[in-house]
């Protein structure tokens, strides 16, 4: 079976370079997608100053996109409705991440042998550290199930929930499913573009999915520049805060809306209880400096999530009493 691939790449960047990079990493790839799709959604260093007549030459399905800046969600969505209709399968790429030469024939191989959806293992750029790993996810490296005639790709044989239900093993940047499986697939663009929305989008995809194949090679690597959300988002910043109320929110919405079997519920249901406690140590310590913007962020929560004013009220003393136990004795 041939698929015809189109790569969906959203772009807001300052540091120069980065989407040169990215497209550099398309046009070296072993399996040529058939249609590139950049979204500029409003980006301080436009799309069209890192796009160079060889980069055109070289990936003749580019589309540029200039948009008011909108969220990655929104970037992510218009680029889906650019894509033109033969496009049989569709993966992503983040403007600041880059592929290895091997990661679209990797899909290619994967959705030829019937997967509807595939993901790759990664690694950060300047580490050899690979997120399987790193996750300790033995169920994807110490049983993997290969798949006859296409070497490096394993069949996932568990469910979507117990692939997702701590976790996800893997970025954005190294999906790519059929198209067939969900032609109208769109970013939620509810949440405020710091964490979740892809997530939903992969949980919908699995759920319908019959077939899930992967590769543990890393063939994405996850980029350190730019303005990526989750590595500028550490503890003590305000963005750190609402990555935890997205992370809180998905997840029960995901409880609400998808099978989950009763043991990988109580492992969702565990992640948000763990995700409550680091919330409200981080609204502590946010409250303490005083910075800009947490009173509404922690508002805008216990609205969203009335279960964790109840959870605060529990853990708050459990914290104070520990804090005093720490206390030096004069």
């Amino acid at each position: 079976m041939h698929c015809r691939i189109a790569v969906v790449i959203p772009y807001f960047q300052r540091e120069p370079g980065l989407l040169y990079r990215a497209l550099r990493s398309i046009s070296v790839q072993e399996y040529p997608p058939v249609q590139v799709v950049v979204v500029d959604d409003g980006s301080p260093r436009p799309a069209a100053d890192e796009i160079t007549a060889t980069l055109r030459n070289a990936l003749p399905g580019l589309t540029v996109i200039r948009q008011d800046n909108k969220g990655v969600a929104a970037a992510r969505n218009a680029a889906l409705d650019a894509i033109t209709e033969g496009v049989s399968a569709i993966a992503f790429l983040d403007s600041d991440d880059y592929w290895q030469p091997a990661h679209l024939r990797n899909a290619s191989v994967a959705l030829s042998r019937g997967a509807d959806f595939f993901f790759a293992n990664l690694s950060i750029e300047g580490t050899t550290t690979d997120r399987f790993r790193q996750q300790a996810r033995h169920d994807l490296l110490d049983d993997p199930r290969p798949v006859a005639g296409a070497p490096g790709i394993m069949l996932w044989t568990g469910s979507a929930s117990a692939l997702l239900a701590v976790n996800s093993p893997f970025t954005t940047s190294g999906v790519a499913f059929r198209r067939a499986v969900m032609p109208e697939v769109r970013f939620p663009n509810t949440q405020r573009g710091i964490a979740g929305e892809d997530d939903l989008v992969w949980w919908a995809l699995l759920t319908r999915s019959s077939v899930i194949m992967y590769c543990t090679q890393p063939t994405v690597i996850y980029g350190t520049g730019g303005v990526g959300l989750f590595q500028h988002s550490a503890f003590g910043s305000v963005r750190y805060f609402v990555r935890l109320a997205d992370g809180i929110r998905m997840r029960r919405y995901v409880l609400d809306n998808y099978p989950v079997s009763a043991n990988e519920r109580l492992l969702v249901q565990g992640r948000i209880a763990v995700h409550r406690e680091e919330a409200l140590i981080s609204a502590l310590h946010l409250l303490r400096r005083r910075r800009e913007g947490v009173f509404k962020e922690i508002l805008y929560l216990l609205r969203d999530d009335p279960m964790c004013a109840a959870t605060w009220c529990v853990t708050l003393p459990k914290l104070m009493y520990k804090k005093i136990r720490r206390a030096p004795v004069a």
